[in-house]
């Protein structure tokens, strides 16, 4: 704004007519530059739609402000006549245009900070001898783009010197030479990209307005020596060629983008898919850590690809690395706590710069430009890092490490792909490591798992020796109390039998109370035997002498042998068996003991002037090839038990919860368990505190 109205006022117009052009050219820029930020473009002029946009929004659209402002201040200032005003808008219009295409992105391009590593040698800062000779040695390639890039600059400034300003002849300047230097473009334009392409465009266009202040050159030729006629020809080659040129880079560079991308995208989703078969393959870190590296470095084209663990202890270690072998090894570099804080420090910073992104990304294209901590500028001067790439990795919660990615030859731009493979890889890394962090653990304890089975099974030896141990002394203190008592009941039961066979007419006995004597002997060798079968055997077997039984009849016999024992306690019995049930399958005896030792239970287990009901019912079977069932219950108005008193009842040694006081092994009821399961039966109780118990069992019926 400031250069328009100095220059207005150099021309002789007033301020108000300076001000108002130096309005119209402020404007035009501003009004341009919205319009390219609304519409989304970049300043990279590699892309299709962006050279398009800024040729139609820049080029095209933005000159009409100030064309438009300038004419009606020049017309209204009276500096030219009405009549004139569409020559002198199109004249504005042209020349701002032309500005615009040929100096904005010669400005974009050559002053943007990711400029490539050969164009930035060519700067008067680096340019020299020795820079040329380094690059020679260090990268053949590079040295070689540099060597053209010179030759295709002074063949461009000759060219366009001979076509635009050096004297021709007639007959010669009728000829198209300034077709001429199109090819130099268009090789700029296929070999240097974008930077290239401006940079031909402006010194073509220079070297040709230079030759038509002097006079000379075809368009002044062709236009019979009219400069304003000259100018507009000489306008309008520009405009063409230039904008052909930004056209046919950015198609050009955009189609190489596109293949360096698919080639790319191809070659990353390989190494991820490796990657990850690997990962699902192996649990070995170091070998997953080192492939990844190696693969890495090669997809990327980069000198060094490094892998740093940040430990339990801080202290910063490279645990895998790929490097190029002209550039030193970044395994040698150990540093210690502080280091490891100086790398967390960087990532934390770069996680708040980035809106706290949970993988921040670390992308330095120029060391030399970017300031580091002093340890981390040593690692760069140490491993002589030009540009550099890091992502964390995180483990478990925590900052595992960082994989990190240097270009030592020179700077280098990261594309945003690039990046994204990072990334990518990153994840993969570190799923591995959360897996090999599980297996390691689950291999301690599988160790601490089986050192603790090998201990309880010493442990189970050792119980099982000493119950073997306890089992053989049972057996002989069971056979030795046993054989012990039989011996005094037989003779006693002998002696019973012959008194009442030869002299019961002399015994002042009743003969009664010597019957009841044998059958209490007979009774105590019953009671003697099942001791010995039941701790010979734990599974019932057949029953033998199964015949039909009377249950009133067993119920008698049980009564009668329990009698003095209800008596002494004051039991009421409340008998509600039928008379006309059907028999039942049993042996008489056994079935005997059932009821005996449910009475006795029942007797035992609570205060005395007890009620116990008996009762008998014949139930039907849902199945018709199934026997008919008959369901007896022993039922009292005692003190009841609780439901795990009620499910550990019939096992064998358990007591009465109630009386423990009492004594003996509990086994009455786990001998009735055992003889109603033998005649295919089923046993249980049904029991609350305070409410009483009723001991029930079922036994087949006789058809």
């Amino acid at each position: 704004m400031l250069g328009s109205f100095l220059l207005g006022l150099s021309l002789g117009a007033t301020w108000l007519v300076s001000l108002f052009a130096a309005i119209g050219t402020t404007l035009s820029a501003i009004v341009g530059h919205w319009l390219l930020r609304s519409d989304q473009w970049e300043p990279g002029f590699d892309r299709l739609r962006d050279g398009i946009r800024f040729l139609a929004l820049a080029v095209a659209v933005s000159p009409v402000v100030n064309a438009t402002i300038s004419t009606l201040n020049a017309c209204g200032a009276g500096l030219i006549d009405w009549s004139k005003f569409n020559q002198h808008w199109l004249a504005i219009w042209l020349g701002d245009g032309l500005g615009i295409l040929l100096i904005t992105p010669l400005l974009l391009t050559w002053l943007n900070p990711d400029r490539s590593s050969f164009i930035k040698a060519l700067s008067p800062r680096f340019f020299s001898l020795r820079t040329l000779k380094r690059w020679w040695q260090e990268s053949p390639m590079a040295a070689w783009r540099i060597l053209e890039a010179l030759v295709w600059f002074a063949l461009l400034l000759c060219s366009s010197w001979a076509v635009f300003y050096a004297p021709l002849q007639p007959g010669v300047a009728r000829y198209p030479l300034e077709y001429l230097p199109i090819s130099l473009i268009v090789w700029a334009t296929l070999r240097f990209g974008p930077r290239g392409t401006v940079l031909s465009s402006f010194v073509v266009s220079s070297v040709a307005f230079w030759g038509l202040s002097a006079h000379r050159g075809p368009f002044f030729m062709d236009a019979n020596h009219n400069v304003q006629q000259a100018v507009y020809l000489l306008q309008a080659f520009i405009g063409i060629t230039a904008g052909t040129a930004m056209v046919l880079t950015a198609t050009a560079a955009e189609r190489e983008q596109a293949e360096v991308q698919l080639r790319f995208a191809a070659e990353r989703e390989r190494l991820l898919a490796e990657t990850a078969q690997r990962i699902r393959r192996s649990l070995d870190l170091d070998e997953i850590l080192n492939t990844t590296a190696a693969e890495v470095r090669q997809l990327l084209h980069a000198d060094r690809v490094l892998i740093l663990r940040l430990d339990l202890s801080g202290h910063h270690l490279a645990v895998a690395e790929s490097v190029h072998p002209k550039w030193p090894s970044g395994l040698s570099w150990i540093s210690n706590d502080h280091v490891a804080q100086a790398i967390k420090t960087l990532f934390q910073q770069e996680a708040f710069d980035q809106g706290a992104n949970p993988k921040p990304i670390r992308a330095i294209d120029d060391i030399d430009q970017v300031e580091h901590p002093p340890l981390i500028t040593e690692y760069h001067r140490y491993c002589q890092v030009r540009a550099s790439i890091g992502v964390p990795i995180r483990g478990c919660g925590k900052m595992f490490g960082v994989l990190l990615v240097n270009q030592c030859s020179s700077p280098r731009h990261w594309q945003p792909f690039e990046i994204n493979l990072l990334k990518q890889l990153a994840t993969q890394v570190e799923i591995a490591i959360q897996q090999g962090q599980l297996y390691q653990h689950l291999q301690t304890l599988t160790a601490s798992l089986e050192e603790q089975v090998q201990e309880r099974t010493a442990e189970l030896q050792q119980r099982m020796q000493e119950l073997q141990g306890l089992n053989q002394v049972k057996d002989v203190l069971l056979h030795a109390v046993a054989h012990d008592l039989r011996t005094p009941v037989q003779g006693m039961l002998m002696v019973l039998n012959n008194l009442r066979r030869k002299h019961c007419d002399i015994v002042p006995v009743p003969c009664a109370k010597v019957d009841r004597m044998i059958q209490s002997c007979d009774h105590q060798l019953n009671l003697l035997n099942s001791l010995l079968e039941d701790h010979t055997r734990d599974r019932p077997t057949a029953v033998p002498d199964v015949q039909p039984t009377d249950l009133q009849t067993v119920l008698e016999a049980a009564l009668a042998t329990l009698k003095p024992l209800l008596t002494d306690n004051q039991v009421t019995l409340d008998n509600q068996i039928a008379l006309d049930l059907p028999p039942v399958h049993a042996n008489p005896l056994q079935l005997q003991r059932v009821f005996e030792s449910l009475l006795l239970n029942a007797v035992k287990h609570n205060p005395p002037r007890l009620t116990i009901t008996l009762n008998a019912t014949i139930s039907d079977p849902a199945d018709t090839a199934s026997p008919r069932m008959i369901y007896c219950t022993v039922a009292d108005n005692g003190l009841g038990m609780s439901p795990e008193q009620c499910d550990r009842l019939f096992q064998l040694y358990v007591r009465g919860v109630n009386n423990k006081h009492l004594t003996g092994i509990g086994l009455g009821l786990y001998r009735c368990r055992q003889i109603v399961t033998a005649h295919g039966g089923a046993i249980g109780v049904n029991s609350h505190p305070g409410k009483g118990s009723q001991f029930w069992f079922t036994l087949p019926a006789v058809p």
